[in-house]
């Protein structure tokens, strides 16, 4: 549709487009901003760059929540005017760190609880620095404007600029930023900023490709590495096509540790496989799904043990779920996404009858009565509408009383469909119970009946 629509509009002609684009900007700010960069020439582009950079690191207006979009949204387009403007690699480097240094006056001084403003210095100017960097011929500019930007970091939203440090420094650059970050990491006292420059050095070391490096440096940390610690080292040696050694280091963690057990089985079948051991990375893919039966497991497991497989694998768990399983609702939404709709109105209807149908999940059984009752599993439906219904009342939460009344006006309908109660009880003496217990709720009766 969009290639159609951009073909239709070449074919109106630049005049036509020139005046509604125009027309455009007269009604709104940020289609203005577009043509204003449209129209200038690069080096103004630049000079308004730099002019709104004083700007913001003058700034002393709070920015409050309900600003932090628009306000997000303003520092983006900043970073589109520079990139447009195509200046020099290095200028443009140095540039986008000023751009950074207004962490200080604009992070400090907002509530960015949503997370708007940060991402903008997070990613678009950590991307856009790599980008400069990267191009720019004098890399020992490159790692002195870098080292200065990243040490001067109060709320930590310049600490991903080291993710891109080789790309942007070369080998041997990277590790003298390694050495220059161990020396400042030995004489600083601050515990804060000391993790700050290990988590530099350790990036920088991961970046080499030596493997040995990075267990080096991590050790330097840390004389009794954790799990997380065993398995970084693991995967770098595994990225270095060396499973042998990240094997030794998995196996370092102890065998009922179960802090990020996923990620230990994932790495393990990634070894195996790299070792060509098809029998323990199907064990590894195996136990990974059964922990954790989803569509993204079942493809992960069906890529080790054949896509052939599938049908089977489904109808296996389903039957596996049913006679053994727990009956949660990973299981039941795993049923579901696979079409086995019986097990999981089976599933469904045994929580029901052992009241444990926790309406409180409300994101989780929601979206599961809407694919029960297109599949026509009325009874099922039912019941988690049952479970929704309830747990809104119980908890006296009035402003979903609304939601709570077109539940039961959904329960009414479905009523009308259902034969067959199997001893959850028919509707006719759920709406008496209804009455008994909650008739005093008189919002909520207000709003079921619509008044």
């Amino acid at each position: 549709m969009s290639e159609e629509k951009k073909t239709k509009l070449i074919e109106l002609g630049s005049d036509v487009l020139a005046d509604a684009l125009l027309k455009l900007a007269e009604y709104d700010d940020r289609a203005d901003r577009l043509v204003e960069r449209l129209t200038s020439d690069p080096n103004d582009i630049v000079k308004k760059f730099r002019r709104r950079i004083s700007g913001l690191k003058r700034r002393t207006r709070f920015i409050h929540w309900r600003e932090s979009r628009q306000f997000a949204a303003e520092l983006d387009e900043l970073l589109e005017d520079l990139e447009e403007a195509n200046p020099e690699p290095c200028v443009g480097m140095a540039l986008v760190a000023a751009f950074l240094e207004t962490d200080h006056a604009i992070i400090g001084n907002c509530d960015d609880s949503s997370g708007h403003i940060s991402d903008i210095y997070r990613y678009g100017a950590h991307n856009l620095f790599a980008q400069y960097a990267s191009s720019c011929q004098d890399k020992k500019n490159v790692l002195a404007l870098l080292m200065k930007t990243y040490l001067n970091d109060p709320y930590g939203v310049r600490e991903g600029l080291m993710d891109k440090a080789r790309e942007m420094l070369g080998d041997k650059d990277a590790k003298n930023a390694i050495h220059l970050f161990k020396i400042l990491a030995v004489e600083e006292a601050d515990e804060y900023q000391k993790r700050h420059l290990q988590r530099a050095i350790e990036a920088l070391a991961r970046q080499t490709g030596n493997a040995k490096l990075f267990e080096k440096v991590l050790l330097e940390a840390q004389q009794e590495p954790g799990t997380s610690t065993c398995l970084d080292i693991a995967r770098v040696y595994l990225e270095n096509s060396d499973p042998q050694n990240a094997l030794e280091w998995v196996n370092r963690i102890h065998s009922d540790e179960t802090f990020m057990d996923r990620e230990r089985r994932e790495l393990l079948q990634e070894i195996y496989g790299q070792m060509g051991d098809s029998r323990k990375e199907a064990e590894m893919a195996w136990l990974t799904f059964r922990k954790s039966r989803s569509l993204l497991t079942l493809d992960k497991l069906l890529k080790v043990i054949g896509e052939e497989k599938r049908d089977q694998v489904i109808e296996d768990e389903a039957a596996h779920i049913i006679d053994y399983g727990k009956g949660d609702y990973s299981e039941i939404q795993f049923l579901i996404d696979v079409k086995k709709f019986d097990e999981a109105e089976i599933c469904i209807l045994v929580k029901a009858g052992t009241k444990t149908l926790n309406g409180d999940f409300y994101s989780t059984l929601l979206p599961m009565s809407k694919a029960m009752e297109s599949e026509d599993r009325l009874l099922a439906a039912y019941v988690i509408y049952r479970a929704l219904l309830e747990s809104i009342l119980d908890r006296k939460f009035y402003k979903a009383y609304p939601h709570a009344a077109k539940y039961l006006r959904k329960l009414d309908v479905l009523a009308l469909e259902i034969d067959d109660w199997q001893d959850l009880g028919e509707h006719g003496g759920y709406h008496v119970w209804l009455n008994q217990v909650h008739g005093k709720k008189s919002s909520f009766w207000r709003h079921y009946r619509g008044e």
